[in-house]
């Protein structure tokens, strides 16, 4: 998760170029900036990276102290708990629930726009997210409804294939399953 494409492909979010990104002998991702300013770990290269952009995601991820504080810890929350545990399946059972439960009533992480946690969070969860069939996509009904609205951002799917999530879908699949 926190490695060169996912740095690539957030500063092409926030509209920044993103520099010699490349991982160090100690396998940490750095940043070497147009201005040669090198800096280290993936939450200081993000924060490097929205405070040369002017984008709305960063200005978003910049509002105040206090937002600052949560999209940080969210961005560590991410790298340290939420990539490596979407690799395990038990791990990562929970962490779809804990996150279907945490967008009940919440539209994005942090306040009520995007911001460069609701980034970092994606990315970490692509794979598996990419890897549920469209039941488990129904069971992560809050969740499914997040990502979905993130990925159909041009500057999110970056030319990806966007995941279906259509409940016709669904239908369709199931039909040859019911006895």
């Amino acid at each position: 998760m926190c490695d060169v494409a996912t740095v690539q492909k957030i500063a092409n979010c926030l509209g920044v170029k993103p520099g010699k990104v490349q991982l160090n002998e100690e396998q940490v991702v750095t940043r070497t900036s147009a201005q040669n300013k090198t800096v280290a770990g993936f939450a200081t290269i993000l924060e490097s990276l929205a405070r040369e952009s002017k984008s709305e995601t960063a200005q978003n991820s910049t509002a105040s102290r206090e937002v600052q504080a949560q999209v940080y810890q969210w961005i560590e929350f991410a790298v340290l708990y939420v990539s490596p545990g979407s690799k395990d399946k038990h791990v990562a059972k929970q962490l779809l629930g804990d996150f279907n439960k945490l967008f009940v009533n919440k539209s994005y992480l942090v306040g009520h726009f995007i911001t460069l946690a609701d980034l970092a969070v994606y990315y970490a969860i692509y794979d598996l997210v990419k890897s549920l069939s469209p039941l488990d996509k129904e069971n992560y009904l809050n969740l499914s409804r997040w990502f979905d609205h993130l990925q159909q951002r041009p500057d999110i799917h970056q030319g990806e294939q966007l995941l279906n999530f259509t409940t016709i879908y669904l239908h369709n699949w199931a039909q040859g399953t019911h006895v």
